[in-house]
């Protein structure tokens, strides 16, 4: 009779009048005997449902998870009332949560049947939900989201035992758990893993399943410490005991129960022992069949991470897809001629836009709860330790860690980055060390293979850095030695590497944008600067290569459209603008802001790109200066310079221009300084001067002007620029009389990409074509293929011809040795 008065007319249901009926179930379920009857009930874990919706209606505790915060309510309207509606509803919800928890709780203490029966139950839900997982999926199909919302804040309540555990529990978390395929609790051969092959999925689980665990042990041995005597298993538990923080019905926090917790002795179980001391006395079970299943921190923990997966993590994605709609809404509405126009399409729009203000209220309720997110961030702390656990014990870990879902990884950069954008200031009083470090760990193209999430990771590192990125020499950055040793190789590495994901065009400078903030913090502590020195000397030059890339292609495309933004301006500016019809304007107007924020989105990476290389070359100059890199950043500087002080200036100047991200002197004292730090280099003046196509001496000599007249640099660093200047204007000449020299040298020496005459020829192996060696090592640095065939290609693939070689030093020669004579002639008759 009472679990019919709990189960009826769920209809009428609310979260004032639910607490009743669970309190019923919640006594009930500290009986070891009713509890068994209540997990044997027919509604409880019913049979016949095919998918979520139905077993959400037909399953006891369903109706109870399904409740959640109700956007219509007229308080969450009132901004004076907001505050008190959203603080009630939230203490309501967290009672149900809690009642549910407990529920839930004393049933596992209930006996193996008992608790067999629950976890049973748990992984029905998640296998019938499997659809949310996807980006569009059925919602009648699946449980709703305030079901699933509350079903993680359950699932997450109940592992905070281990957790907050003062013995660590990280060993004890089995990996054949997600191994077991279809057999197992959760279906995990729908899931995409960190970085493991099918056939490597196999081999782990044969290894796993064998006991081959090794260094990470397993549940039927002991591994001898140092000293030779017996250490615990990391499957098997001691007999410790541990708190449960399940709280009470009411939710105020007030009275949580402390109930102790045993964990069986016996090595062959390795299983939390949750039953009750009567429990024990009746259970008869054979201890063979709960060899057979996992222990409760295993099962735990992965059904919660994947419960969060299902609904809070994909409801936080929801709350940014709403947050992301109410300011397209609001933009259509000002499109229209704004709120108080006659335009009738905007009384929908209106209406529109309350239906998700309210629905994003009462999501916030629902989600933000800092008592709930307290709980969550806790759990994926937890879940980074486990991971980098797994990355301590060598070969076998890094092999069991690429076999992780990855969606693990994923929902580690979804719960922060959003959470950043929802309620920063609770993310940022969260402990972040070991998060940070496992996804430092996923910026390794050898650990993560996905390159699209892996570009999200420096996001979610960005968090990391102070406010401000002032220079804090106790920074956990600056402070823990796996950050000092692998940041600067896995940041510049996933720089270069983020240009060949799939549809990674403009993703990857957002990416890059974010690198170079972090880089900028970390240049300030020089133990960076040796980290940098360290890295591998080819990495780095094609990481310098890629940041020319960007400066010049960002620039460009700036540049353009800062001379659209001109002639808008001009446009809205004429007396005929303003005649326009009202939706006329407002469209044109919605066109300028969004032409404004991509100019300054551009922008501002150009110029973080262009400081990344200032900082980066006084510390380190010689990898710039390299064969492959000098002429391409001589060119890249001389453009840059071309283009702030050439003929087309003009055609940049804006109102407002910082609106833009459009700071001309920032870029124009920075260029001149990187420039002053190359000049020492002849072959750098030699390759600025010899640039035709940017090169300029009346550009550079307006430059000089210009830092004089605006005092943009110093005194002594404008008399260097000036003095350089001079050394470029002979070399000029000294470069064009040799090219006037050579411009009637054969085909034949010339390379056939840039028309340069040819010092070094070598041959592609599969074009046979023959070209100047720096040229096609300059190619290879973007693509590792031929040119003219797009077969694969490497720099070991070269072929030199010596003959070539010799016959062109011999024409030169002989051109040089022509001009000295004639030289010597003409001074002879002078």
């Amino acid at each position: 009779r009472i679990i019919r008065f709990a189960i009826s007319n769920p209809r009428t249901l609310n979260l004032d009048n639910c607490l009743r009926p669970l309190r019923f179930l919640q006594n009930i379920s500290t009986i070891p005997r009713l509890a068994a009857v209540l997990s044997r009930h027919t509604q409880f874990n019913p049979q016949g449902v095919v998918n979520g919706m139905q077993m959400q209606i037909a399953t006891i505790l369903g109706p109870y998870l399904a409740l959640s915060a109700h956007g219509k309510d007229p308080r969450f309207a009132n901004t004076h009332q907001r505050s008190q509606a959203v603080n009630d509803t939230r203490a309501r919800i967290a009672s149900l949560q809690a009642a549910i928890a407990n529920i839930l709780f004393n049933m596992l203490r209930s006996g193996p049947e008992v608790k067999e029966a629950v976890l049973s139950w748990v992984s029905k839900i998640l296998r019938l939900n499997s659809e949310r997982r996807k980006m569009q999926f059925d919602p009648v199909k699946v449980a709703s989201l305030g079901f699933f919302v509350n079903f993680g804040a359950v699932m997450v309540t109940l592992s905070m035992p281990f957790i907050t555990s003062k013995k660590d529990r990280l060993p004890s978390v089995h990996p054949l758990f997600m191994l077991s395929g279809t057999e197992g609790r959760i279906n995990y051969d729908l899931c995409t893993r960190l970085h493991a092959t099918r056939s490597e999925l196999e081999e782990l689980a044969e290894t796993l399943g064998l006991g081959g665990l090794g260094d990470l042990g397993d549940s039927k041995s002991k591994a001898r410490s140092r000293n030779g005597s017996e250490r615990e298993s990391p499957f098997q538990s001691n007999g410790t005991e541990y708190t449960s923080y399940s709280g009470n019905a009411n939710g105020d926090g007030k009275g949580e129960r402390k109930v102790s917790v045993a964990i069986e002795s016996e090595a062959e179980e390795g299983e939390l022992d949750l039953r009750s001391p009567d429990a024990k006395r009746t259970d008869p079970s054979a201890s063979k069949e709960r060899a057979k299943r996992f222990n409760m921190v295993t099962e735990m923990f992965f059904l919660t991470m994947e419960s969060l997966q299902l609904g809070y993590i994909r409801s936080l994605q929801a709350l940014s897809r709403i947050v992301r709609e109410i300011n397209q809404c609001q933009e259509t509405i000002e499109y229209m001629g704004g709120e108080n126009s006659g335009n009738p399409m905007v009384f929908g729009a209106k209406l529109q836009l309350e239906s998700l203000r309210s629905s994003m209220i009462a999501m916030r309720t629902h989600l933000l709860d800092p008592k709930l997110l307290r709980k969550v961030f806790a759990l994926y702390n937890w879940a980074a330790r486990w991971m980098r656990y797994l990355l301590s014990q060598g070969t076998k870990g890094a092999r069991i860690l690429k076999a992780v879902p990855e969606y693990f990884a994923a929902d580690i950069n979804s719960l922060y980055i959003l959470m950043n954008k929802f309620e920063p200031i609770i993310l940022r009083s969260h402990p972040m060390e070991n998060v940070m470090r496992i996804v430092m760990a996923f910026m390794d193209s050898a650990m993560l293979k996905n390159a699209s999430l892996r570009g999200q990771m420096p996001d979610v590192l960005n968090l990391a850095l102070p406010v401000g990125g002032i220079a804090s020499p106790d920074h956990m950055l600056v402070t823990v030695s796996d950050f000092t040793t692998n940041l600067i190789p896995l940041l510049l590495g996933l720089y270069v590497e983020i240009e060949f994901g799939e549809n990674q065009y403009y993703n990857k400078f957002h990416t890059r944008y974010t690198i170079s903030q972090i880089l900028k913090f970390l240049w300030q502590h020089p133990v960076y600067h040796d980290s940098l020195r360290k890295y591998s000397r080819t990495k780095m030059i094609r990481f310098i290569n890629m940041l020319c890339n960007d400066c010049v292609w960002l620039l460009d495309e700036a540049m353009k459209q800062l001379e659209e933004v001109r002639n808008e301006q001009k446009a809205m500016e004429a007396a005929g603008f303003m005649r326009q019809p009202a939706f006329a304007r407002h469209r044109r107007e919605a066109q300028f802001m969004r032409l404004q924020r991509t100019t300054r989105s551009q922008m501002n990476l150009a110029v973080a790109s262009i400081q990344m290389i200032g900082y980066m070359s006084q510390a380190y100059r010689e990898p710039f200066l390299s064969v492959d890199l000098v002429g391409r950043v001589a060119e890249m500087i001389n453009y840059y310079i071309n283009k702030l002080n050439g003929p087309r200036v003009s055609a940049l100047k804006v109102k407002d221009p910082k609106k833009f991200g459009f700071r001309p002197k920032l870029l124009l004292r920075e260029l001149v300084r990187i420039f002053l730090v190359f000049s020492e280099d002849l072959e750098f003046l030699k390759a600025t001067a010899g640039d035709a196509r940017s090169y300029d001496p009346a550009v550079f000599a307006k430059a000089a002007s210009n830092l004089e007249k605006r005092e943009i640099v110093s005194v002594a660093e404008l008399r260097r620029f000036r003095s350089v200047l001079e050394r470029l204007e002979k070399l000029a000449v000294e470069l064009k009389n040799e090219d006037d020299m050579l411009i009637d040298a054969p085909s034949k020496y010339l390379d056939p990409i840039m028309t340069t005459i040819m010092l070094d020829p070598v041959m592609l192996p599969e074009s046979k074509v023959v070209v100047d060696r720096q040229v096609i090592r300059r190619h290879l640095l973007n693509s590792s293929t031929d040119p003219f065939n797009r077969s694969k290609l490497s720099i070991k693939d070269l072929v030199e011809v010596p003959e070539l070689k010799k016959e062109i030093f011999d024409f030169i020669e002989s051109r040089r040795k022509a001009a000295s004579e004639k030289k010597c002639k003409n001074a002879a008759t002078k």
